[in-house]
């Protein structure tokens, strides 16, 4: 471990935070693309409705990074506003509503969950 005179110390210290900072930078776009990853997986599973296969085959994410943030958007490319539908059902034309297929909701809640322990494995 290298010796720090006194009248280094304050540029030592901001060194060591602008490293840690570059690191946890790093660590939060990996964390957040293996999660979107993993989510999206988790989605393409999830729910019990039937069909064609087609809405679930255009479930994917998109992960935007910058300079200061990283954003990713999970949901339906082909078809997004069935996702609204099938998740809380919808009126009918007979007056009735269709079943609701709670498929989204417990996904979105592990997700937190799981990036924390992802960043937390990445700073280790």
């Amino acid at each position: 471990m290298p010796t720090i005179q006194p009248a280094d110390f304050q540029s030592a210290v901001m060194e060591m935070l602008d490293e840690y900072g570059d690191e946890v930078i790093e660590a939060n776009e990996t964390a957040i693309r293996d999660v979107a990853k993993q989510a999206t997986k988790e989605l393409k599973k999830s729910g019990t409705f039937g069909g064609s296969g087609k809405y679930r085959s255009g479930i994917g994410n998109e992960v935007t990074a910058s300079r200061i943030s990283v954003e990713a958007v999970i949901g339906a490319k082909k078809n997004p506003g069935l996702t609204h539908l099938l998740e809380f059902g919808h009126a009918t034309q007979n007056g009735g509503r269709t079943k609701d297929f709670n498929f989204v909701a417990p996904v979105n809640d592990t997700i937190e969950e799981k990036y924390m322990k992802k960043m937390e494995e990445l700073l280790k």
